[in-house]
């Protein structure tokens, strides 16, 4: 099994589990591990011992989406941010991609918040088993960019498009037993056992036929999300504008000076 900068992979019986690793900067996406998340889901597809895997981040996150310390970096140096987004957004969409399109099925066990381009992480699994302290967060309207990696696509359709403009026009976080009750996870347990219960799922699924669970899983997809591949580009494609705007410097700015950004 490969060896992976920001992450780590073990096999748990049938199951491989998939941990984000960079706990001190809550599991960000960023150039290393996107790619490596995709590598290491492609990698999990190609081995027939594994039949089910669990998807999980260190320490206190799940994982906070993009590394805003990076974006804050670029703008302190004058650099321009189009670019920096179109790799990041690339990056994140072809990980929801591989999510969404492995032959096997994924249970997220949702240790922490689930932020930005995390929380598409986490809704592109197949079933989500939630820490009960646990939060989904939308944070893009925050700092003035849209929603990316699937995001609108997946939650729109579980959640319906009334709950899903109020969730991302006014950026408030939501706490599990809410989002239990709106179908945008599968089960809340005590935030000890999260990693247990979601392996225990996993291993279920491990023991269902492969052929019958893959080509479900095809089907539910084709059905809920219809061209996800089309949608996310759509996101990328707005995020790249938005990157540029005078709002999202600000936006940034408060973020690091721990205020409310001024939009006026």
């Amino acid at each position: 099994m490969t060896q992976y900068q920001t992450l780590l992979a073990e096999d748990r019986g049938p199951v491989r589990l998939l941990t984000l690793n960079q706990p001190a900067i809550f599991n960000p996406l960023d150039e290393v591990s996107g790619p490596e998340l995709v590598a290491a889901l492609e990698e999990a597809d190609r081995d027939t011992a594994v039949r089910a895997l669990v998807l999980t981040g260190a320490g206190k996150a799940f994982s906070a989406g993009g590394n805003v310390r990076l974006m804050g970096e670029q703008l302190a140096k004058g650099q321009a941010t189009k670019p920096f987004f179109a790799q990041i957004a690339g990056v994140l969409n072809r990980s929801i991609l591989a999510l969404r399109q492995l032959k096997k099925p994924v249970v997220c066990a949702l240790n922490g918040v689930a932020a930005g381009g995390g929380l598409g992480w986490c809704l592109a699994c197949d079933l989500v088993v939630a820490a009960r302290s646990a939060r989904l967060d939308p944070g893009y309207i925050r700092i003035a960019l849209s929603p990316d990696g699937g995001a609108t696509a997946l939650i729109t359709r579980l959640i319906g498009h009334k709950r899903a403009t109020e969730f991302f026009l006014l950026g408030q976080a939501l706490e599990t037993e809410t989002a239990l009750a709106w179908g945008l996870i599968n089960r809340v347990v005590d935030d000890g056992v999260v990693l247990e219960e979601a392996l225990k799922l996993a291993g279920l699924l491990a023991q269902g036929p492969r052929h019958a669970l893959a080509a479900t899983k095809a089907l539910l997809g084709r059905a809920a999300l219809g061209d996800l591949a089309g949608l996310v580009e759509d996101e990328r494609s707005m995020l790249l504008e938005l990157a540029d705007e005078p709002d999202f410097v600000e936006g940034i700015k408060a973020f690091f000076e721990r205020r409310k950004p001024d939009f006026s």
